[in-house]
């Protein structure tokens, strides 16, 4: 009886053993093909998947946890931080768990709650290189250059073959130690950049503009500018537009952002006008923006176009990315002038380049068009209808850390009307100094097609300096 009794339950824990080996295996599959999903950017079937396989273990954690990734891969970033803290408060020390909450924590710059998640997990595992790397970067990032160095040496103790430790202590070796340790370091400078440009018809215009950048936090960036213009053509005296304006930009959350500005502009008449703008910015994915707004600026492209005081208002729109390899820009907008004219704008450019940080050369193409709805003789240019397409060439060049050149041609043809094509081209030249905390830059460019004073051809030549502080 009792052999028979213990050949039993031996037999029943065998079987449960292989049923559970069985669900292991399962569920070890469906994590994978999840994230073969993932990986070729089929995040339906990534999440079908999981709520498949689910509803068959509803309580297997590594299901969960691949659920929360599927969750930030779909921007979802709430869900899965809802989800990875039901794991945490069902066992509070699941290191994967806890990893993977302060990752989408440290992307929202919530640095308190991450450091604090990342060294929970060192101190019940030191050396667990995901911690690890994650501190370093939330350390970089908050401007705490000395914690993160610190923090830094002690892990590759730990991991001495970690690749990523490496590359971190690469780039903290060539960052001194900020004087406010402890605090970000933000950007903040003051600008002067000064430009001269002349035009085939005899306009002439020297551009003034100082700026104060100020980023005050991680979301909130402001900008103090005033600029004066100086047209004048050689039989009369030169007149001038001053304005000033105060722009701040605060990014609401890791995708939307809002900015806002306002001003005044004051015409040579001594007559004065208010200037603003506003704008919904989205951020979709890294380095991109798309952004959509509606402002009011003043129009003086010419000397003979000042006595209208001509203002712009009406709406645009911008989509950009910026990133080592590829940047494409494009606009579109549609104002309505104070002299009656309304104006629709659409340009766009895209270049991509090859090389490295050091030698690079691009390839690309622009277009523009302008449709004016009345042909006015009010001193900028106004066509029934406008086109140019141009291919684009540029070459780049780095000299270590202090010094970046830029040039950039662009040839092809414009069209005016119902006339034909004829060339067009433009050659863009640009220098930058970048010495401890100063910044010069010195460029010129040469226009072969119509500019808005209504010239077919022009030249600029401008400078700036910067300092940071």
């Amino acid at each position: 009886m009792r052999i028979a009794a213990t050949t039993a339950l031996f037999v029943a824990l065998t079987f449960c053993a292989q049923a559970q080996q069985q669900s292991d295996l399962q569920v070890i599959e469906i994590v994978a093909q999840s994230q073969h999903a993932l990986d070729t950017r089929d995040h339906a079937q990534a999440l079908r998947l999981l709520q498949d396989g689910l509803r068959r273990f509803p309580e297997d954690q590594d299901l969960q946890l691949q659920l929360a990734r599927v969750y930030v891969y779909k921007k979802q970033d709430r869900e899965a931080i809802a989800l990875l803290q039901s794991i945490l408060q069902k066992e509070p020390s699941n290191r994967k768990a806890k990893v993977a909450l302060a990752q989408i924590y440290g992307y929202h710059e919530n640095f308190q709650k991450s450091d604090a998640l990342y060294r929970e997990v060192l101190a019940a595992r030191p050396g667990d290189e995901p911690a690890e790397l994650g501190l370093v970067r939330n350390l970089v990032v908050e401007g705490k250059t000395g914690a993160a160095k610190e923090e830094l040496q002690a892990a590759i103790q730990r991991n001495p073959t970690s690749l990523g430790l490496q590359q971190y202590n690469e780039y903290l070796a060539s960052v001194g130690t900020s004087n406010n340790e402890g605090r970000p370091e933000y950007y903040r400078s003051i600008q002067d950049s000064q430009s001269y440009f002349t035009d085939s018809s005899g306009n002439h215009a020297l551009y003034s503009s100082q700026s104060l950048p100020y980023e005050i936090n991680r979301r909130l960036f402001t900008r103090f500018r005033m600029d004066e213009t100086s047209l004048w053509i050689s039989s009369a005296a030169a007149r001038n537009v001053i304005s000033g304006t105060e722009e701040a930009r605060f990014r609401i959350n890791r995708y939307l952002g809002v900015r806002a500005s306002a001003g005044a502009v004051r015409f040579n008449d001594t007559s004065s006008k208010a200037l603003f703008g506003g704008d919904l910015e989205i951020f979709p994915i890294k380095n991109a923006v798309i952004s959509g707004g509606y402002s009011q600026f003043a129009v003086a492209p010419t000397f003979e176009s000042i006595p209208f005081d001509l203002l712009s208002q009406g709406w645009h729109t911008h989509v950009g990315y910026d990133g080592r390899k590829f940047t494409l820009n494009a606009n579109a907008s549609f104002g309505h002038y104070t002299d009656g004219n309304r104006v629709e704008r659409e340009s766009g450019e895209a270049m991509r380049w090859f090389g490295n940080n050091r030698i690079s050369v691009g390839g690309g193409y622009a277009f523009r068009h302008l449709h004016f709805t009345q042909p006015f003789d009010h001193g900028y240019f106004d066509p029934g209808q406008y086109r140019s397409h141009l291919g684009a060439g540029g070459v780049r060049f780095a000299l270590g850390k202090i010094y970046r050149f830029e040039a950039l041609g662009y040839l092809g043809g414009e069209k005016i009307n119902q006339g034909n094509y004829t060339g067009a081209g433009e050659l863009q030249i640009r220098n930058q100094f970048f010495i401890h905390r100063w910044q010069l830059e010195g460029g010129y460019s040469h226009y072969q097609l119509v500019q808005n004073t209504a010239a077919f051809r022009a030249d600029m030549v401008s400078g700036s300096v910067g300092y940071r502080f």
